[in-house]
């Protein structure tokens, strides 16, 4: 099985269903980026139902592809420090209720939440979407203005570690959403949710994208070797600045183990930048492939991922009738 456990969904509020991009973020080069690498037709993100039509052309993309299950995620707005919500400072919202509506109509999509630990209503939404089938819950730190390590977040955990929920949290800088300070992306502020005994999946590994970057990735290296419920995933490593990084993952077999396949789509892949690991002929043929979520997968293969780093995150996620990461967490064992 191909899991892939990190795709993004965007919309603009069409048809009250509930997703914005502020107007700051629409004039950005960032959101043309995004429109740009999603493929759209021309004036989609301004039709009265561009929102169903994205996440349309989104799932027959994964339905035509190698991978099984899909994560799609929600992104939960900003949140100031006492609970209020910002929408001075939110850039982005993929609304939790629309992503669910999405996994419950088709079988390859799985519902990946987002809330806010500084809600006011945090643990009690946790509770309503673990019922619409939540199978993990995705941070974006310097979006969302998320300090991991403050106690506020400490109930949240709890609730996270009762129902057996991974997070997913962005580590390493953020580009294109970015409102608030990159150092709430450091992965050493995960801490607290791995002692509460949440499983933890840290995106990207810390990694930078740019060389003049602040690189979290020996951080994230060391957590991982230390922690039993800490794993990274493999989020846009298919660029030249990361590829590298993986290959060095992949020689260590406990590094290895920790590894779970993500595609950050619709972040492309960029095949020739990797032909060092890769070799010339795989890399055209890559690039050569239409469906962006093969693409994906082919160049993790590529570069020498086992089939157990697409499959890990079945033994991770809460899926509804697959019993595997339930009972690895309630014995305190994850498989890998």
């Amino acid at each position: 099985m191909i899991y892939d456990l990190h795709v993004h969904i965007a919309g603009n509020g069409s048809a009250g269903s509930g997703n914005s991009f502020s107007p700051a973020f629409r004039r950005s080069h960032a959101f043309r980026f995004l429109v740009r690498q999603l493929d759209l037709p021309p004036g989609i993100m301004d039709a009265p139902d561009a929102d169903r039509r994205i996440a349309d052309l989104i799932v027959e993309r994964i339905q035509a592809s190698v991978v099984d299950r899909a994560v799609l995620l929600a992104l939960d707005a900003a949140y100031r420090d006492d609970g209020s919500r910002d929408d001075t400072h939110t850039r982005m919202v993929a609304d939790n209720d629309f992503v669910a509506d999405l996994a419950a109509a088709h079988e390859k999509i799985l519902f990946g939440a987002s809330i806010h630990p500084y809600r006011r209503d945090a643990v009690e939404e946790l509770e309503r979407l673990v019922g619409r089938g939540a199978c993990l819950v995705k941070w974006l730190p310097g979006a969302q203005n998320i300090q991991p390590d403050h106690p506020r977040c400490l109930p949240f955990y709890d609730a996270l570690a009762h129902h057996r929920i991974p997070l997913l949290c962005h580590t390493g800088g953020e580009h294109a959403l970015k409102a608030f300070p990159n150092t709430l992306n450091d992965p050493r502020r995960l801490g607290p949710a791995l002692e509460r005994g949440v499983i933890v999946i840290a995106a990207h590994c810390g990694a930078c994208v740019f060389l003049h970057e602040k690189s979290h990735f020996q951080v994230w290296r060391e957590m991982a070797l230390r922690h039993e419920r800490f794993y990274g995933d493999l989020g846009a490593f298919g660029i030249v600045t990361r590829i590298w990084l993986l290959r060095r993952m992949l020689a260590s077999p406990a590094l290895t183990s920790k590894l779970v396949f993500g595609s950050d789509y619709p972040t492309a892949v960029m095949p020739l930048s990797c032909v060092g690991p890769v070799g010339l002929r795989r890399a055209l043929e890559l690039r050569r492939m239409a469906n962006p979520f093969d693409r994906a997968v082919g160049l993790i293969k590529a570069a020498g991922a086992p089939d157990a780093v697409f499959s890990r995150a079945e033994s991770l996620l809460r899926i509804p009738g697959c019993k595997a990461g339930a009972v690895a967490a309630e014995q305190g064992t994850l498989t890998v």
